[in-house]
């Protein structure tokens, strides 16, 4: 199947990243503005945009990468600005996914995803974890699996697999789209490792002491601005997550080890039980 090497022509112009959210654009010269920090679910930069271009972006935020778990490895940029996402890759025996981007990637670290493989499938979970997907696409090739639901938000890519609401792009990882967040949003379930990539349906805040620890549980329609989500999105969250069997909830900035299915069932029910809301809840207060 093609990916994106049968389209480039039709992506030669230069990309920029916004130095406030970490959105690309490509564009015939600097941005005027960034759509994704116009939109609802962020805020503009108060003293102004500010582009970087790929250069620019990888003397300014070093790239940094981990074996979280054997196969699994996370990329991250720090320190950056922005939201600063991670990015995963997931190795299996059929090929290499990855999922989510982070705000840019050094040489360095695209040589070692080439070392484990390179990439043959691409995802993310929503249009504020895109990152530099445009780097993978132009090093590695790899289908670009995303929910026809957030297309517009894909003009700096080629995506060559879209999807509505459901995906196994590899033996073993499957997309599933939640909406809620965005009309598109997805999660990548790996039914071997029983990790839940979870993009921004759910946020965690973190023990200080161990970063694969959660210690507090939330969701949101805007996290930077408090949203909840509504009764529907909720039930619709629920849906899918009640189908999944995972033990580890990872989102684009916390890979937690410790929460699951159950946790993640006993929010959303106490939401729904209740009213929706945005406020974290402790994690141990779900196991009781």
């Amino acid at each position: 199947m093609p990916g994106y090497l049968p389209f480039a022509g039709a992506l030669d112009l230069p990309a920029y990243v916004c130095d406030n959210c970490g959105f690309w654009q490509r564009h015939f010269t600097t941005p005027p503005a960034c759509p994704m920090c116009l939109d609802a679910r962020h805020v503009v930069p108060q003293d102004g945009w500010q582009f970087w271009t790929k250069g620019q972006a990888q003397e300014r935020f070093p790239c940094h990468w981990q074996e979280l778990e054997p196969g699994v490895w996370r990329f991250w940029n720090e320190p950056v600005s922005g939201i600063g996402p991670s990015s995963y890759l997931i190795c299996t025996d059929a090929g290499n996914m990855g999922f989510e981007g982070c705000p840019v990637f050094s040489e360095e670290a695209l040589d070692h995803i080439a070392s484990l493989g390179g990439m043959q499938v691409l995802s993310s979970s929503h249009p504020h974890a895109y990152g530099a997907l445009v780097q993978l696409q132009d090093r590695f090739d790899p289908e670009l699996c995303l929910p026809a639901a957030d297309f517009t938000w894909s003009a700096a890519l080629q995506v060559s697999w879209p999807y509505d609401d459901f995906l196994e792009p590899l033996p073993g990882l499957e997309l599933h789209r939640t909406a809620g967040h965005f009309d598109g949003h997805a999660v990548l379930f790996d039914r071997g490792r029983k990790i839940c990539f979870c993009g921004d349906a759910l946020k965690f805040e973190l023990d200080p002491a161990d970063f694969r620890r959660a210690v507090t549980i939330s969701a949101h329609k805007a996290f930077v601005r408090g949203v909840p989500l509504t009764t529907n999105e909720l039930r619709h969250y629920r849906d899918v997550f009640a189908r999944l069997d995972f033990t580890q909830t990872w989102t684009p900035f916390e890979p937690a080890a410790n929460c699951g299915r159950a946790e993640v069932l006993a929010l959303i029910d106490g939401m729904l039980a209740t009213r929706p809301h945005a406020a974290p809840v402790p994690l141990d207060g779900l196991r009781r």
